[in-house]
């Protein structure tokens, strides 16, 4: 008697986005750009991103922060203290319009870590933007993403497993593109937009509402 229906996104999330605008706008082109959406808290992890951006494998990031939140300052301090200052940028918030263009700029969509209760919208954005994800391997996650499949996920209790998820995709272009494109095609093909998710909803409705033959 439990009906599970996934978050969506809107129809404006589904098309393909000019992420131009945004690379023009902080200098991304040719870069590898890591991205984080959303309202940054200590416990996200963002600033594991920003040690990794020292080792070998993460000289040339760059860190695209869409958003803001009460870690951002201890972020840049953080960023500074790194050496790293120059390839972190914290956009501000954004209008959610906007968003999508800026999604479309990431080489790598983070979701560092997550609390256990949560499901995170910005993973079916992240998808329907066909963007490679990486994301801490827990039941809640894998429930949108399928490890090699449609996202790239880590063990959130081991060390360096981040790093070495971040490593992973940070070298390999064609993993990233064949990540991405089966994460798009997850949102489209399960229809998770709101408009589908409503039809779902409505469908429930109507078995729940059909009357019950009472002769049986």
């Amino acid at each position: 008697r439990i009906h599970v229906v996934p978050n969506g996104v809107g129809d404006e999330a589904i098309a393909h986005t000019d992420p131009s605008p945004v690379t023009d706008q902080y200098g991304l082109t040719g870069k590898l750009v890591l991205g984080f959406v959303g309202f940054a808290r200590d416990w996200h992890g963002v600033d594991r991103v920003l040690r990794w951006m020292t080792s070998p494998g993460g000289e040339a990031a760059v860190l695209l922060l869409v958003g803001e939140g009460p870690a951002a300052e201890a972020l840049r301090t953080e960023a500074a203290r790194l050496g790293v200052a120059d390839r972190f940028i914290i956009t501000g918030t954004v209008p959610h319009a906007d968003v999508f263009g800026h999604i479309a700029a990431f080489d790598i969509a983070l979701q560092p870590a997550v609390t256990p209760y949560a499901s995170p919208l910005k993973l079916q954005e992240y998808m329907a933007q066909g963007r490679a994800i990486l994301a801490p391997r827990q039941p809640n996650i894998l429930e949108t993403l399928t490890h090699g499949q449609n996202g790239w996920l880590f063990d959130p209790e081991a060390e360096g497993a981040l790093a070495a998820g971040l490593d992973a995709l940070a070298g390999d272009t064609s993993r990233r593109a064949q990540l991405g494109r089966a994460a798009r095609q997850h949102v489209v093909g399960q229809d998770l937009t709101w408009t589908g998710n409503a039809q779902k909803v409505l469908a429930i409705a109507e078995t729940l509402l059909t009357p019950v033959n009472k002769g049986s």
